[in-house]
């Protein structure tokens, strides 16, 4: 071959091997280059939510809220009965202590409709007292007022079933000294039993209740049936010991 020849076939042959390289190099480079720099290849834009997706997102998060709305309200209204239940009987505990332990009578009274101190008081609190039926100077409250849980009240009829109390009896209301006579109470002697002078059947059959709801005057909303979330509790009569139970509205 003549020598100009194999010349030119040498140069052809570094020339091909020269452009498989650029283009391998092209290859391997090419999924780094942006798409926005690449002029041949179509613009992509990014996927987004429809109007009927988003509509079908708004109403499962309404129907979870329709749910969870009343189930949330009967947690809230169990909790506040709970609370309820653990007030009264400490109260009454204490009342018991206190009469053993000064020797003397001691009670838990009850603002009913007749109370003129204050709409907040009635039917929803109650407290400690030290009680002398012939000394009325030493009726007054040991500790403060005790009130139940937002949506939680006593029955009227339940409180209307307790002793009354006709002697006057000391109480705080705010910053003030306020005088009670007469009010609803349940009273123990210095045994720890219900005292005998005071004592009723109703104490011991019906006891205290109380209801998630509202109380205006003496009616409650809403009307106490056997269903309501009514509950009560009782006190022995010689022992003073106060219990549960899921009696029926009085």
């Amino acid at each position: 071959m003549p020598f100009y020849l194999s010349a030119i076939a040498k140069k052809s042959r570094h020339l091909w091997n020269q452009s498989r390289i650029l283009l391998h190099t092209q290859s391997s480079l090419n999924p780094l280059i942006p798409e926005s720099l690449t002029r041949l290849t179509p613009r992509r834009f990014p996927s987004a939510f429809t109007l009927v997706e988003l509509m079908a997102v708004v109403g499962i998060m309404g129907l979870l809220a329709a749910v969870a709305v009343p189930a949330l309200k009967g947690l809230s209204g169990s909790g506040g009965r709970k609370m309820a239940l653990n007030q009264v009987l400490s109260a009454l505990e204490i009342a018991r202590n206190n009469a053993i332990s000064s020797g003397t009578n001691a009670a838990v009274i009850f603002p009913d409709n007749s109370f003129s101190q204050g709409e907040a008081y009635k039917y929803r609190s109650m407290a400690v007292i030290t009680w002398n039926a012939t000394n009325a100077a030493t009726n007054t409250m040991s500790g403060s007022w005790i009130t139940l849980p937002q949506g939680i009240y006593f029955v009227p009829n339940s409180i209307a079933n307790l002793s009354t109390l006709s002697t006057n009896i000391y109480v705080r209301i705010l910053t003030k000294t306020a005088t009670l006579n007469p009010v609803k109470a349940i009273v123990f002697q210095s045994d720890g039993a219900l005292a005998e002078a005071f004592y009723n059947t109703n104490l011991t059959s019906k006891g205290v209740s109380y209801f998630e709801g509202t109380v205006s005057g003496t009616s409650t909303s809403p009307t106490l049936t056997s269903t309501n979330k009514v509950e009560t509790v009782r006190i022995t009569h010689y022992t003073g010991r106060a219990s549960a139970t899921l009696a029926p509205p009085p």
